[in-house]
């Protein structure tokens, strides 16, 4: 165990070290701030309450779409830049195996994810407890949204690190994950009409359809998706470290 997290520090490491690392944290926090100072001067202020605001930043139907793009792009370089830079070939000639190598690629990607996600999450709070009105905001549903938009983005990620496996381009993975983000309300709205639809994989990711008793079609429950969820999850990482594993590198 102490070795495997040596190689997630050591991937983690590699993160803060490149420029383009924080640019994602400076696109969330100005993003947020932005969009509070602008609430705050505008009559959209008697309107959106605190707890509005946090909802916008999180919720994939406001600026939470922006932070799944910003996901995809990074997850598309985790495992790509590797193979451009021809430097996987120095990780697999230590004294690890090829899934644990992987395996902390993954980890430290969603390591990533979650940090940045509770970064927004806090600069939303502190934004919207110092602009807007905090009469209705309730931490429980903060904490549900930040939960239902993780998740979302973490198999979303985890759909990219696939991908980046198979295709070992970077851009072609980004190019698969813009194509996939377009296309998935087109493809759930054209879907949703079968019965067979609810086994598949995006009308199952987005948990904030349960939210006071709704569901995406009916019949599925929260247990449902998020069973679904997890059996698609272990299909695509079972299919990468396939892959990775048998690969000529």
């Amino acid at each position: 165990m102490s070795n495997f997290m040596k190689l997630v520090q050591n991937e983690s490491q590699k993160l803060y070290k490149k420029k383009s690392f924080f640019i994602a944290y400076a696109i969330m926090a100005i993003m947020a701030i932005a969009a509070a100072i602008i609430i705050n001067q505008t009559v959209l202020r008697e309107n959106i309450g605190a707890i509005d605001f946090v909802n916008l930043i999180l919720g994939l139907d406001g600026f939470g779409s922006i932070f799944v793009l910003i996901a995809i792009i990074f997850t598309a370089s985790i495992v790509t830049i590797e193979h451009q830079l021809g430097t996987i070939k120095f990780l697999l000639i230590r004294a690890h195996s090829r899934s644990t190598i992987l395996a902390s690629k993954y980890v430290t990607l969603i390591l990533y994810i979650t940090v940045l996600l509770a970064f927004t999450t806090v600069i939303a709070l502190i934004m919207g407890m110092l602009l807007l009105d905090t009469s209705n905001l309730s931490m429980t549903e903060v904490i549900q949204n930040l939960g239902s938009t993780l998740l979302y983005t973490i198999v979303y990620a985890t759909i990219m690190f696939m991908f980046g496996v198979l295709t070992r381009s970077m851009g072609a993975t980004i190019g698969i994950g813009l194509v996939l983000n377009f296309v998935e309300g087109i493809l759930v709205m054209l879907l949703s009409r079968y019965e067979w639809a609810k086994y598949t994989l995006f009308l199952n990711t987005n948990l904030s359809a349960y939210k006071n008793g709704g569901a995406p079609m009916e019949g599925m429950t929260l247990a449902f998706s998020s069973m679904m969820i997890a059996l698609y999850m272990a299909l695509f990482l079972a299919i990468s470290f396939t892959v990775f594993n048998k690969r000529d590198i």
